[in-house]
């Protein structure tokens, strides 16, 4: 009986990739699997990739349909349904049949079994350490129970007449879906299988991982991975070092993080938590805005309720489009530690206009509004802790102009700087200098444009200053008093970074955001 139910689950149960022991992951597609596993996994990939064809050429079907009549595609439907289903259930027959026959698997599938529904999670991470499979058929490890900032708080409500609504639903998860976020769509995800697999591989043998399924408020399924550096000392107790923070890394819009942003705080010894957008990886769902603001909640509630964090001791790096997870973030949790923006931009809206066709405009606006709301201006000015700002300056994705002049970045920056310090930045002397200084990528000729420029009576001018930022800091101050603070304060939150936006970034430039304490002895 025991081989029967093994047999039955052996049709239905996950593809496994990488078998992990002894600190060595060994690929189960090469060095286990039978010629006729590998040979029905190429089938049913075959169908995803026909379902992907199809639903993208579905408008043309539809009207092709409306110009010439139903006669035919009825016709091609009939011819086809029989071999497709008859060949789908011929693969799927032999496939369960070629797992059952392999003992790597049938191990795999007894473990698999064991584990999925236990509620010991060190049983749970004991087998997810050791196996990397088809992460859709894992079960959730926590359900998010809060959103702490709605959405529409943060980005106003953006009517669209209930008529038009299917209309731009279908242009938002048709056109501008795969334009912004094309990590989610099937080709993408897909084409990088073999890299994630391998990334997730490299992850999978530290001593120190947990992974976790995550369900969003909205019911989408987050993949993320956390890899625990914190130190303890003789008595069990924890030790200070750079293990204690735990650093949430926000990836761009065909970023994953097997291969993106969660190597970097791991250089430094950091603890990191990173994660999928929606529809990325073995994450689901569309990432709208909002859906992407529930993921990290669901995020961020994992962190601080699973793992043990204190959101002081966090800090929230955003590349990219992920610059909007971490505003989001930062929004909805003032008291987080840190946070940092590389190669982000203030509205998505300035950046998707120039790429559409002008007739497209007024449905780029709806459809940007609407569901791709990614508008980090209205977000990240809320936040007052500690925050760095990463500049790429030869950034060709955020730029209006291919130049340091157009980039995006320059109105975050701005939109920060003047909301904590306006007694400065809402100088119109101070922001006409600004504007000339953000379009440099050198800071000498910034610190030169300016006379008599004294870091010793910045560091006096904020030593005053109870709260910190102040916004009355600069009042009353003349020109020249105002432009020194604010070459002062825009060093001290913005780093120039040589190359493009899909650089790695050095690690010089990855590094704990400025704060009033490092500069004054109190």
């Amino acid at each position: 009986m025991e081989n029967l139910r093994l047999l039955v689950k052996s049709f239905s149960s996950a593809r496994l990739y990488q078998i992990c022991k002894d600190g060595i992951c060994i690929d189960y597609q090469t060095s286990h699997q039978t010629f006729i596993e590998k040979w029905t996994n190429v089938v049913f990939d075959g169908y995803s990739w026909l379902i992907t064809i199809v639903k993208y050429l579905s408008p043309f079907i539809v009207y092709n349909a409306y110009k010439h009549g139903l006669d035919g595609h009825i016709a091609l439907t009939k011819v086809s349904f029989v071999p497709l289903i008859s060949i789908y259930f011929f693969a799927y027959f032999l496939r369960g049949s070629a797992r059952f026959a392999t003992p790597a698997y049938r191990e795999f599938l007894e473990n698999y079994e064991k584990s999925i529904n236990s509620t010991s999670n060190v049983v749970r991470q004991s087998f997810l350490t050791k196996y990397d499979f088809d992460f859709h058929r894992w079960n959730v490890d926590m359900k998010a129970s809060y959103s702490v900032t709605p959405y529409s708080d943060c980005h106003g409500s953006y009517h669209i007449p209930f008529l038009f609504r299917p209309f731009y639903y279908f242009m938002a998860t048709w056109i501008a879906k795969p334009l912004a976020y094309p990590g989610s769509t099937y080709p993408i995800n897909a084409i990088m299988k073999k890299n994630l697999d391998a990334g997730r591989a490299n992850y999978m043998v530290h001593g120190n991982l947990t992974r976790a399924k995550l369900e969003t408020v909205d019911n989408n399924h987050i993949d993320s991975v956390f890899i625990d550096n914190r130190a303890v000392d003789e008595n069990g107790k924890p030790a200070e070092g750079p293990g204690q923070t735990l650093v949430i890394t926000c990836e761009g819009n065909a970023a994953f993080y097997e291969l993106g942003a969660f190597e970097l705080p791991l250089r430094e010894g950091h603890s990191a938590l990173g994660w999928n957008h929606p529809g990325f990886g073995y994450s689901t769902g569309i990432p709208f805005g909002e859906a992407d603001a529930n993921a990290v909640e669901a995020v961020f509630e994992y962190a601080t309720t699973k793992l043990g964090f204190a959101p002081k001791d966090i800090t929230v790096y955003g590349w990219s489009i992920g610059g909007y997870s971490a505003s989001y973030l930062a929004n909805a949790h003032p008291d987080i530690g840190n946070v940092i923006i590389d190669a982000s931009f203030d509205d998505i809206l300035p950046l998707a206009i120039p790429r559409m066709p002008d007739f497209l405009e007024s449905v780029t606006v709806n459809c940007c509004r609407r569901y791709f709301n990614l508008h980090n201006a209205a977000l990240l000015p809320k936040y007052l802790g500690p925050i760095r700002f990463i500049r790429r300056n030869t950034d060709e994705i955020i730029s209006t102009n291919g130049l340091a002049s157009g980039n995006r970045g320059n109105q975050l920056i701005l939109a920060v700087l003047e909301s904590r310090y306006p007694g400065i930045f809402k100088d119109k002397d101070v922001e006409d200098v600004l504007g000339d200084w953000l379009e440099q990528t050198n800071p000498v000729p910034r610190r030169y444009s300016i006379e008599n420029y004294s870091p010793e009576f910045c560091v006096e001018q904020i030593a005053k200053s109870a709260d910190f930022p102040d916004p009355n800091l600069g009042v009353g101050l003349n020109r020249d008093q105002k432009l020194s603070l604010a070459y002062y304060l825009l060093t001290k939150h913005l780093s120039d970074c040589e190359g493009g936006h899909n650089n790695p970034l050095p690690r010089k430039y990855f590094k704990r955001p400025w704060k009033k304490s490092d500069d004054i002895v109190q």
